[in-house]
């Protein structure tokens, strides 16, 4: 049988990390505003360079670069590939909520704890004031969705409780260990990194600058400046050593106030109500002020009894005070800073979760025994209280997230959705959430059961801090219409708490295909057999049709489709399923010679002349061509077909291309010279889905690197395609 007298604090430490975690894996959905966006671009990173997923990529580019807010992306990319996307997420939220207590009390025995032997009463006492760890490891940012920052804040503790423990002895490996530690705060988030240096450094400059002028004033003699020298020496190794991180926050700085010189103030009002009701620990309603504010009672107990202890004892000055010069120091900074930057904000909001967990090193831990345990009893009580409540809110969220997410099962691969609402605060179980928006981007769950879908309303990729971006090689993007001037609407419209959506909706030919008490899925409507009418059956038990590739208003060859960079994909019949190519142009050739193209063979890649029909040699007068990926679609009805494409060449340019046929490379980089005119590929595919899907690229590297554009010179020039159905009996 359990003795609960033989529990130490390390039980209940333990006890009360599995308690909080609790709430993460007991219900469906873990109720943030942002963190479902982080999943789909964990997926997108995972998924980008899948030669199938063309939507994918026309819709957004890589930024891949050494900034912050990466850690949860990689993280989340890498979970992808052994979880599916809600436990990757779970598991995620695990280390990140799990690791921030872990890390605070690492923090507070860094600056208390002693070794064993030496440890006495007052080492054995350091834990009092540990238990503030629980209740800020559930904040308002976390709820924000705020996952990078949340990963910050235990690498924020990590790297001072690491520091402080060696900082009088700094050996190479306590270097290297260091600068991990730091670099990964860095890559979690700017502002963390930014608090940890600047508390690293008052650190510092009290501890070995205060110490450097204290003993050159007592020792007021002739060598004072030998002895302010030798005084000052850990303070330079110190500086010396924190160069590089010193220059990565300088220019993360001056990058930012060239970009946005000025920032978004709240006012004063704001401020005394967020720092009274401590709202960096309040998301959903108000419920949780009163209780905060009794949490700062307890704390403002605590300094009146650490004044107190300090008095009797005549302890004047000790090394913690740097921590209530931090403490203090962080509190002015967060009434004076912005409380956004630009597109970053939230300044003030993360700059006041340190406030109080910076205090907390300050206070005597070598009180009396009562007074310890009492103060100790209500903070863990008061960490319940916060916890208690906060997993009753996802109680009764949880239900409407997963209504919200029902549908989606019913997203098809290849697909583009969208989300509305009248009001993404509404909530039936808590009326209005005041502070939080945990449905907004819970929609995001829509892009990562299928293949290939893009999420229009994925925030992130605006702005220049994550690493998935728009495409923006198109105006049209920079101009908010993504898709609708390529393909006129997108596939999916996800509607939540919308009752006017449906009439509306219905006017644009959508339909509902799934729907619940307050959401509606609503589909493009798309028919139901492919429109053969303009397919020729020249013999019974063939069907072929033609496409000319060319500009607009160009001639089109006899018995061919008219295929121009507008043409998009109308359900049924055929067109560009991505963003139209870049151009069209007249060849200007007035004699061709077409080579078949056949698979490389031993001798090498076999080209064999073949005779030109007039048709055809319309067909070659023009073409469309780009330097980006293009894919298109024709719906056809299932079955064996042969399809030929004919690629030619620009002038005496030389292109190569590559082609996938419904996810499959039938096609890589054949290069088309101007000495070969035009050169005809055929392969034969067997279509089981209703439609084939042909996505012709060039070879080049889509990642941005910074502000520049690293790719080759290649494109691709197509000229016709024809899709020939085969005789049943003659495809074997």
């Amino acid at each position: 049988m359990l003795n609960w007298r033989n529990w130490t604090w390390k039980h209940l430490f333990v006890a009360l990390l599995v308690l909080h975690l609790i709430p993460i894996w007991i219900f469906a959905y873990f109720p943030s505003q942002d963190g479902p966006s982080h999943v789909y671009n964990g997926l997108v990173l995972k998924e980008y360079a899948k030669p199938a997923n063309y939507k994918l990529r026309d819709a957004w580019e890589l930024n891949i670069t050494v900034f912050p807010n990466w850690l949860s992306h990689i993280a989340l990319m890498l979970l992808l590939y052994v979880f599916p996307p809600v436990i990757a997420e779970k598991v995620f939220l695990t280390i990140a909520i799990g690791m921030i207590p872990i890390a605070f009390f690492y923090f507070l025995h860094a600056v208390h704890g002693k070794p064993k032997e030496e440890e006495g009463e007052a080492g054995r006492s350091w834990h009092t004031f540990a238990w503030l760890g629980f209740p800020f490891a559930y904040n308002y940012l976390l709820y924000m969705g705020f996952y990078n920052f949340t990963l910050s804040i235990a690498f924020f503790f990590f790297s001072f409780g690491f520091w402080w423990k060696h900082k009088d002895d700094m050996q190479v490996q306590h270097l290297v260990w260091l600068y991990v530690l730091l670099l990964l705060t860095y890559l979690s988030h700017i502002a963390s990194y930014g608090l940890v240096v600047l508390g690293m450094s008052i650190v510092a400059g009290c501890l070995w600058g205060g110490n450097a002028l204290a003993t050159t004033w007592r020792e007021r003699n002739a060598r004072w400046t030998h002895q302010l020298w030798q005084s000052l020496k850990p303070l330079i190794r110190f500086g010396l050593y924190m160069v590089p991180m010193y220059f990565v926050l300088l220019d993360y700085y001056l990058f930012s106030i060239k970009e946005h010189p000025t920032g978004n103030h709240r006012g004063m009002e704001w401020v005394w109500d967020y720092f009274v009701g401590i709202k960096s620990i309040v998301y959903f309603t108000d419920w949780h002020v009163p209780v905060n504010q009794g949490l700062l009672i307890v704390l403002g107990a605590a300094i009146v009894i650490a004044i107190v202890y300090r008095i009797r004892r005549e302890e004047w000055v000790k090394q913690t005070d740097a921590f209530l010069l931090i403490a203090i120091l962080f509190t002015a900074m967060f009434i004076r800073a912005p409380w956004s930057y630009g597109p970053g904000g939230w300044i003030n909001d993360r700059i006041h979760l340190y406030i109080l967990l910076m205090l907390a090193p300050w206070f005597i831990t070598n009180m009396d025994k009562v007074v310890r345990y009492v103060i100790a009893a209500c903070l863990i009580v008061f960490s319940l209280i916060h916890f208690g409540r906060t997993a009753y809110d996802h109680g009764r969220i949880a239900p409407e997230i997963e209504e919200l997410v029902s549908g989606t099962h019913l997203i098809e691969p290849h697909t583009v959705f969208e989300i509305r609402t009248a009001d993404w605060h509404r909530s039936e179980a808590l009326g209005k959430i005041k502070y939080v928006t945990p449905f907004a981007h819970s929609t995001a769950f829509y892009g990562v059961y299928a293949d290939d879908v893009v999420h229009l309303a994925n925030y992130e990729s605006a702005y220049y801090y994550f690493p998935v971006n728009r495409n923006t090689e198109r105006e049209d993007i920079r101009e908010g219409t993504l898709w609708r001037r390529a393909t006129g609407s997108v596939d999916y419209v996800v509607s939540w708490h919308d009752p006017g959506a449906e009439a509306e909706l219905a006017a644009k030919d959508y339909e509902v295909i799934h729907e619940t008490k307050h959401l509606q899925l609503f589909r493009k409507k798309r028919v139901t057999e492919p429109t053969l009418e303009q397919w020729d059956v020249p013999r019974v038990g063939y069907r072929v049709i033609r496409f000319d590739m060319q500009p607009n208003g160009a001639e089109t060859a006899p018995g061919y489709q008219a295929i121009v960079p507008n043409t998009a994909y109308v359900s049924g019949k055929f067109g560009w399923d991505t963003r139209a190519p870049h151009e069209a142009h007249h060849v200007g050739r007035s004699e061709y010679v077409v080579r078949e193209h056949r698979p490389l063979t031993q001798e090498g890649d076999v080209r064999i002349e073949t005779l030109v029909s007039l048709e055809q040699k319309k067909s070659l007068q023009d073409a469309v061509w780009s330097n980006e990926e293009a894919a298109f679609k024709i719906d056809l009805p299932n079955g064996t077909y042969r399809i030929t494409n004919t690629f030619c060449a620009s002038e005496d340019a030389t292109h190569t291309v590559s082609l996938l046929a419904n996810g499959k490379q039938v096609l890589k980089e054949l290069t088309v010279s101007g000495d070969d005119n035009a050169i005809e590929h055929s392969y034969r595919i067997t279509v089981t889905e209703g439609y084939l899907t042909q996505v012709i690229s060039a070879p080049q590297k889509r990642v941005r690197i910074e502000d520049d554009w690293e790719t080759n010179n290649h494109y691709w020039v197509w000229n016709s395609c024809i899709v020939k159905r085969m005789n049943p009996s003659r495809t074997r």
